[in-house]
């Protein structure tokens, strides 16, 4: 498999189960990190968006990933960047991770599918699947590792983001932003891009914002030419853009 060019790094991505996608790079652009001191990422896969958020900002990024061949050509992935002096890669289990300090910010598309049938790649299955690591269990060492003014940001497919919210909220996290990514003007949202934060509860947006929320379109509705907002987001890292 070829490796993904953006203008600034690359991503070798054969090792890992979960390539490069359109939604995570624009989850990586969306993210408001800019003026972030220290990131988590949890579940770094290839690397993409601990050196999207590096690109992004000035901050110390560690990037933490379970599965070992991931691990590995994330830090090569890293290595290979302009930006390897800022980001450190672990191969750990997040509920075993303990950190030497708290992170004004947290980003992570995690493992989604909860009670759906498995294929036969285990390591397709670990990254997709939650069944290792519950929406609970997430949002729990979230809660552990994020600052009291921090923010995490979450990249969810939207039938899965209320069970994720509940579980947020059971760990004392509360939604603060959300984005809903559309393939098209005249389609449904089909993924959530979306903040937690330790704010008390009537600092929280609630469910019933949502439909006030911009969305972000990634196509025009004719044909299949990226948008301006699309291309507005990624014009520092797409290189056709």
């Amino acid at each position: 498999m070829k490796p993904f060019h953006f203008k600034q790094f690359s991503i070798e991505q054969d090792s890992c189960a979960m390539k490069v996608t359109l939604d995570a790079c624009l989850f990586g652009a969306l993210c408001e990190i800019q003026q972030a001191k220290n990131i988590l990422d949890i579940g770094a896969g290839t690397g993409l968006l601990a050196l999207m958020c590096a690109q992004r900002s000035q901050a110390e990024v560690h990037a933490i990933e379970l599965d070992p061949a991931a691990s590995q050509q994330a830090t090569q992935n890293v290595s290979n960047s302009r930006f390897s002096d800022r980001i450190r890669v672990y191969q750990q289990n997040i509920k075993e991770y303990l950190g030497s300090h708290l992170y004004d910010h947290i980003v992570c598309n995690p493992p989604f599918f909860s009670d759906h049938l498995k294929g036969p790649n285990k390591q397709r299955n670990q990254a997709r699947h939650n069944d290792q690591l519950s929406f609970s269990q997430l949002c729990q060492s979230m809660s552990k590792h994020l600052s009291h003014e921090g923010k995490a940001w979450i990249l969810l497919p939207c039938s899965e983001f209320n069970r994720f919210i509940q579980a947020a909220n059971g760990q004392g996290l509360n939604l603060s932003q959300v984005w809903q990514l559309h393939s098209r003007p005249n389609r449904e949202a089909h993924r959530y891009v979306f903040s937690l934060e330790k704010a008390s509860a009537q600092n929280s947006i609630g469910l019933a914002a949502l439909d006030k929320k911009q969305p972000v379109f990634i196509y025009e509705l004719s044909g299949n030419h990226y948008n301006e907002q699309f291309k507005s987001l990624l014009a520092d890292f797409y290189l056709k853009l």
